[in-house]
């Protein structure tokens, strides 16, 4: 019992030190007057929100082993849906075969979902009133299967490879696993 008391303050002072240098690059970035650069801090800062939403979670959690990782997600999207300000409706419907999740894979999933929700928020939906993205997660006997797929119209990148699409690669890699891409009728994702 002491060393989860322990382990949830720990947990607490991360997030609150998360949320300080996030308050930091919120500060600098008052100061960027071009917008592709002020646009890049708050990527970062974003990914740095996503870290301290997961020690949130685990402070707040009764085991600290798993988190909820459907509730992670919901928490994630309203915080960078709130985050970019979008004037237009855009619902993320989360379902999910598992229910908790550890913590060694839950930072990579974080920062996967922060990328992929983020990129459809600034780029999938610019010419449509409605944007929908849905997450499934399956749980089969070997493995986890993710699909993410948004119903946007996205415009043709002049870039090859993006920052986020390597960080995306990188962190797949991580859990060991592989994933594909599909445009047509929106960006999929399917993740194994």
């Amino acid at each position: 019992q002491e060393k989860t008391i322990m382990l949830k303050e720990i947990h607490h002072r991360v997030k609150n030190n998360l949320q300080v240098i996030t308050s930091l690059l919120r500060l600098q970035s008052y100061e960027i007057e071009d917008e592709i650069h002020k646009n890049l801090y708050q990527e970062s800062i974003n990914r740095v929100v996503a870290m301290a939403l997961i020690h949130e979670k685990m402070y707040q959690s009764e085991n600290l082993a798993k988190i909820d990782l459907k509730e992670y997600i919901d928490s994630l999207a309203a915080d960078l849906l709130k985050s970019y300000s979008i004037d237009k409706k855009i619902e993320i419907n989360v379902k999910s075969e598992i229910e908790n999740i550890k913590t060694k894979s839950l930072v990579p999933l974080a920062l996967i979902f922060n990328e992929l929700i983020s990129n459809s928020i600034k780029h999938a939906f610019e010419n449509q009133n409605y944007g929908e993205i849905n997450i499934d997660i399956l749980n089969n006997q070997t493995h986890i299967a993710l699909e993410y797929k948004d119903n946007g119209e996205w415009k043709t990148s002049t870039k090859e490879n993006s920052f986020g699409l390597e960080l995306i690669e990188s962190l797949t890699d991580q859990l060991s696993g592989k994933f594909e891409r599909s445009v047509s009728n929106g960006t999929c994702y399917s993740f194994i």
